[in-house]
């Protein structure tokens, strides 16, 4: 019997080490296997990849600066970003360790993340004004970035985005859901490590993406899957483990003074589909008046909702994110 065993447990070990090796060299090859859009620029030991498209029509012109939220980078603006290109300047990137862009050897706080974009805009050449478009997490990183660089933002756009407050209220189906999000990243970013969910992705395809994934154009998908590594899943736990302390920040500093601002708010209430009626429907009661919050941050600010949209408004209705930036766009010019 114990003979027996001590073949088992051999057998195992030498599965979880296949694993470990078919998923380092998967992750190697598929690294190689797309190119980044863009370009990696050094922010000081360690490189971040930004894609800019069109053009600037004169030095009053702003570029526009899209971050997603969790887990989300470059890629996931392809619905927005081409058709934003035709009237103005725009630029995505991906936060540290996500995609192509190296991982930190620092911590995950926004004020860190607002500090490596400044000196990406800066080290890339990419000039301000900007007007910066926050999805979910990234709206706390685009106010910060405003209060530390009032001069260089011309309007910012919030896309269904995190407002501070939600932790100061009696929300607990928030924080428990991001907590089990915090357990999945950590969960995917070991199966990674052991090749699990590389064989997956190989096997199956576009049916192991997520929902939002799917909806992207069909050419994208690829590329998005071949960055779910383990290090893109360690950046998405890093921030997500942060992330009540990061939301703090923005408490002694909600003002945005006269700077425009779009509020655009989910129509879908997808965020808390899985929890009962009654505490889904004020959990979504909750945070739409979060999103109305936001919107008396700036004294020249509207609120928009996105009817048909869940919490990924960029992806359900991109077109919707296009015209908030294209009206941004042209309201900051004729300034």
């Amino acid at each position: 019997m114990v003979y027996l065993l001590t073949k088992i447990s051999i057998l195992i070990l030498l599965l979880l080490s296949v694993g470990v090796l078919y998923g380092a060299i998967a992750t190697t090859s598929d690294q190689y296997k797309y190119s980044p859009p863009g370009k990696l620029v050094d922010v000081g030991g360690y490189k971040l990849h930004i894609y800019c498209s069109g053009e600037r029509t004169d030095d009053r012109s702003p570029t526009v600066v899209m971050d997603f939220g969790l887990a989300g980078w470059s890629l996931t603006w392809s619905l927005v970003q081409p058709e934003v290109a035709k009237f103005a300047r725009v630029c995505t990137y991906d936060r540290a360790g996500y995609a192509w862009s190296d991982p930190a050897p620092t911590p995950r706080t926004i004020q860190q993340i607002v500090l490596e974009l400044h000196t990406l805009l800066t080290n890339a050449g990419i000039e301000s004004p900007y007007i910066l478009v926050g999805h979910s997490f990234s709206g706390l990183t685009a106010r910060l970035f405003a209060n530390q660089y009032p001069n260089e933002v011309a309007g910012i756009v919030l896309v269904d985005a995190i407002n501070e407050d939600i932790y100061s209220r009696p929300f607990f189906e928030f924080q428990t859901m991001m907590a089990q999000t915090l357990q999945k990243f950590r969960l995917l970013s070991i199966t990674s490590r052991l090749g699990i969910l590389n064989l997956l992705i190989k096997l199956v395809g576009a049916k192991a993406a997520p929902d939002f994934v799917k909806k992207l154009p069909s050419q994208i998908q690829p590329q998005i899957l071949a960055k779910f590594v383990s290090k893109t899943f360690d950046a998405a736990s890093a921030e997500t483990a942060s992330l009540e302390k990061n939301a703090a920040q923005l408490t002694s500093i909600a003002s945005l003074n006269n700077i425009p601002l779009t509020v655009l708010s989910h129509g879908i209430p997808d965020m808390f589909s899985h929890l009962p009626a009654n505490t889904a429907e004020n959990s979504e009661r909750i945070w739409q008046e979060l999103q109305a919050d936001l919107a008396t941050l700036s004294s020249t600010s509207r609120l928009i909702i996105a009817e048909q949209s869940g919490h990924f408004i960029p992806i359900d209705q991109p077109d919707l994110v296009i015209n908030a930036i294209r009206q941004m766009v042209k309201a900051v010019q004729y300034q």
